[in-house]
């Protein structure tokens, strides 16, 4: 369990963390944790990002997974493959940390360009187990410094992959409902906020892949967010695209990290 024994450590740490006199208290840290597949990585161009997105606000900060360190938010998205690419994060981090100016905003990114929510990212799969790692290794930094922090919830941007054949996404229900079961197991937050953009419709257009079944994809986002009160679902159709009408373009990320965040906001309210 991510949060085991999760409650004797946040009060003991609740004493460890006070600052002795004339030092600086280290700002509580929400952590959101993010996975999904090539529009999670982020296809964002680095030279295309508005200039108010160019420097990371002083309250914010993304978790290297290689590093293994927390490191300054910038436009490198992370994806081993989009090297000086981003992703809805960074707009979504903006969005957060100017909500919530007595907090630290925290990222933990795991994705993957074209892997399959049945495949890769159930339980005891690979991308799964490099999601649960990452989130490990990022939160027991934390409390080896003291630091008192709380995963807030989760953002989703996968799908596409599961289009390419109709078995696979007659299963995307199902299988979305057991990986929300497992986060939110696995967190010890059984009302995680989950905030998830739907694949568009963009993919029935000409690409280099085949995603005949993104209508029942998309159908199965629709439902399983219908049927949880925690889990809030972003239309993506009207989102420009770039060439390959599969991967959103760079102004497309930051409006899906900006609704993204305004979802968020809502939730954690609720």
């Amino acid at each position: 369990m991510i949060h085991k024994k999760a409650l004797t450590l946040f009060l003991l740490l609740a004493f460890i963390a006070l600052p002795s006199q004339g030092q600086e208290k280290e700002l509580p840290v929400k952590v959101f944790i993010l996975g999904g597949q090539s529009n999670m990585d982020g296809t964002g161009k680095g030279e295309e990002l508005p200039e108010e997105y160019l420097v990371a606000p002083e309250n914010s900060m993304i978790w290297d997974n290689k590093k293994k360190a927390w490191v300054t938010l910038r436009t490198d998205s992370f994806s081993e493959r989009r090297k000086f690419k981003f992703g809805p994060e960074v707009a979504f981090v903006h969005l957060l940390a100017k909500k919530y100016p007595n907090h630290r905003i925290a990222i933990v990114k795991t994705s993957g360009g074209g892997t399959k929510l049945w495949k890769h990212w159930l339980p005891e799969q690979g991308m799964y187990k490099a999601f649960l790692r990452n989130i490990n290794n990022a939160v027991g930094e934390l409390q080896s410094k003291g630091v008192l922090y709380e995963i807030c919830g989760m953002l989703w941007m996968q799908g596409e992959s599961d289009a390419e054949t109709l078995e696979w996404a007659n299963a995307y229900e199902e299988n979305l409902k057991v990986l929300y079961k497992d986060v939110r197991e696995q967190t010890e937050k059984p009302n995680l906020p989950i905030v998830m953009g739907r694949i568009s419709i963009g993919l029935l257009r000409e690409t280099p892949w085949v995603f005949d079944y993104t209508e029942v994809v998309q159908a199965a986002q629709d439902r399983v967010a219908k049927a949880d009160k925690n889990v809030r679902i972003i239309n993506t159709n009207k989102l420009e695209t770039l060439k390959d009408n599969t991967h959103f373009n760079s102004e497309s990320n930051i409006w899906l990290g900006k609704k993204m965040g305004k979802l968020m906001i809502k939730a954690i309210r609720k």
